[in-house]
């Protein structure tokens, strides 16, 4: 492993910050997709959601999400650099992501979790192939109520 060159981090910090906004937006899961390879995967188990094995898991959790919520807000801080493969192009960037939203049912939910994506370069823009969130709190009980059945 090779230290990450200064752009790529940059571009991963950016990377997380684009999904931020996506999810936040909560109208359109097409800018959302856009940042993830076809068969990425994403593994949000170690805070009670599923596992999704493909753009197409992504998509239709991401659907249902947008469905039933009526705000998101999510804070990203302290980007770290956790690995960097010069060889294959592959780098993977952690961060603390404050998330916050309000359903339409009136349920809220607000979580402080570690997210890590491992990404590279498809067609000259960056894509993620394997996001994970990690609990970095206990999460609450309205996270379940809110996002349990996916």
């Amino acid at each position: 492993m090779s230290q990450m060159p200064e752009d790529v981090r940059t571009a991963l910090e950016r990377h997380l910050i684009e999904y931020c906004y996506a999810v936040d937006g909560l109208k359109d899961v097409e800018p959302l997709l856009d940042l993830f390879t076809d068969d990425a995967v994403a593994d949000l188990t170690a805070i009670g959601l599923p596992m999704m094995n493909d753009k197409g898991d992504i998509r239709a959790f991401f659907e249902a999400v947008f469905a039933d919520m009526t705000h998101h807000f999510h804070f990203i801080s302290n980007f770290r650099p956790e690995s960097w493969d010069a060889d294959t192009g592959v780098g993977a960037m952690t961060a603390y992501v404050i998330g916050m939203g309000a359903s339409k049912d009136g349920n809220t939910v607000e979580v402080q979790v570690k997210y890590r994506m491992e990404c590279l370069q498809q067609d000259g823009a960056w894509k993620c192939r394997h996001y994970t969130i990690s609990p970095m709190m206990p999460m609450p009980c309205s996270l379940s109520e809110i996002h349990g059945e996916r």
